[in-house]
């Protein structure tokens, strides 16, 4: 049961954090109305729980595996490093995308410095990198 949790979880957990940054991506909040407040919760919410899934089933791996390898953990070691995991990966996660939200998606910014740049398929921003570094 637990390696049929880690299975799927992770997957879900990582498709959660996805969602979570490509509408963060494309998506910058500059008002307080009930739209802008509905899709930051939407962010925050996809994020914080696709990284606590996925970090659960990191750790269950991990541990999991180590099981196999004969190297038995003691449960709370277990339950203290997936909740100091989940909770760094969260804060970073979070960081990350509100350093993603201080600037609007400027396709001759993002698109040239960013990640991005490789969902785009335009040669503008290809060679524009290329030439600058």
């Amino acid at each position: 049961m637990q390696t049929a949790f880690a299975v799927v979880a992770l997957p879900v957990g990582l498709v959660l954090v996805a969602v979570s940054v490509v509408t963060a991506a494309l998506y910058t909040p500059y008002t307080t109305s009930r739209v802008d407040t509905a899709i930051t919760a939407f962010i925050g919410v996809t994020l914080q729980l696709g990284s606590l899934v996925a970090t659960a089933a990191a750790v269950l791996f991990v541990f999991g595996s180590l099981g196999i390898a004969g190297l038995e953990v003691p449960l709370l070691v277990q339950v203290v490093l997936a909740y100091a995991a989940s909770h760094l990966t969260i804060y970073v996660a979070c960081l990350k995308v509100t350093s993603l939200q201080e600037r609007p998606l400027d396709p001759g910014v993002v698109l040239q410095s960013g990640p991005l740049r490789f969902l785009s398929g335009t040669p503008e921003a290809t060679e524009s990198t290329t030439e600058e570094s």
